[in-house]
């Protein structure tokens, strides 16, 4: 398979091209960029490098585009993939608008092709292992616990900017809301979320809190903030049995980690090999599309995209 990456943002160069070179059925990768051409061909020398998005688009052989820009262009150029036939791999967050979601899906849909968003954590083998500690003790969780936080941002970052799709409740938001599809399985029945600090200068929100509440009195509590020390964890609780992962979000491809299992007051480390959940994402998504079975991909896609838009409807954003 061809891959044509869309942005040559500091993600694609840390993780995506490491994670997809990984993998032996990519057989290609060609990056379009209007302000790093120059980098990327230093970087990929094997690589096309296109500087006009749209001559990448129509030019490039790729069965797959992969697009990571600042958030407010991921429509445009997700569209324009799909519309030349593409599958389309999104960088979280995918769309800033539900109506986008919706109708980019639908029209994948009807297209055959798949449409993804890369929120790739899920794809660690330490969610799997969570819930399997679960499922061995014959409970589930009911509590989810989580923070994603960290020191400000250099003050030309995109997301200090409104109309560039910035703020904590898009680049956060993700994560504020897929653990609980991933351990509830279903959407939240209601939402509280609130704005906790502004931008002095753009008003972007950088900082919120949340808590969803869940089918069956299942519930999570969340703090995401560009402000504070780094923070990324999360816990998950439920009758009998709690589990702690640290650094959930953007574990290391080369670091061992270590969860924290508990139950009735015994603590017990347990040890997660290195993996590169990048690579476990790509690798399912390829097969997904060799099989010809992807459309849990574009659902998960819509359902993230519901919930968002439902949390910035409570924090009062939309």
């Amino acid at each position: 398979m061809r891959v044509l990456i869309i942005g040559y943002s500091a993600i694609v160069r840390k993780r995506v091209i490491p994670a997809l070179r990984k993998l032996q059925d990519i057989e290609e990768i060609d990056i379009a960029t209007r302000s790093k051409a120059n980098t990327a061909a230093q970087e990929l020398p094997t690589a096309k490098v296109f500087t006009d998005y749209q001559k990448a688009c129509r030019a490039s052989s790729a069965e797959l585009v992969y697009v990571s820009l600042v958030n407010s262009e991921h429509v445009r150029w997700a569209e324009e993939a799909l519309r030349t036939g593409r599958h389309v791999i999104v960088d979280k967050p995918a769309f800033t608008k539900l109506a986008d979601a919706q109708r980019l899906a639908d029209f994948a849909t009807k297209k055959n092709l798949c449409l993804a968003e890369a929120t790739v954590y899920a794809w660690h083998p330490q969610i799997e292992k969570t819930l399997q500690l679960f499922h061995s003790k014959a409970t589930s969780p009911t509590r989810i616990t989580t923070t994603f936080c960290f020191p400000p941002l250099p003050e030309n970052n995109f997301r200090y900017q409104k109309h560039l799709g910035g703020g904590a409740l898009f680049d956060l938001g993700p994560y504020a809301i897929s653990p609980g599809r991933i351990f509830f399985h279903t959407e939240p029945e209601e939402i509280f979320c609130r704005i906790c600090t502004r931008h002095p200068q753009t008003g972007v929100d950088t900082a919120f809190s949340i808590l969803a509440i869940y089918p069956g009195g299942r519930s999570l509590v969340g703090h995401f903030d560009f402000n504070t020390e780094y923070r990324n964890y999360l816990n998950v609780l439920g009758h009998g049995m709690s589990v702690d992962i640290d650094r959930v979000f953007t574990t290391p491809s080369d670091m061992d980690n270590t969860l924290v299992m508990r139950t009735h007051n015994t603590v017990q480390p347990i040890t997660v090999p290195a993996a590169d959940a990048f690579a476990l994402f790509f690798t399912d998504v390829s097969t997904a599309i060799q099989k010809k079975s992807f459309t849990h991909f574009t659902e998960t896609l819509v359902s993230d995209a519901r919930v968002l838009h439902k949390m910035r409807a409570a924090a009062q954003e939309d």
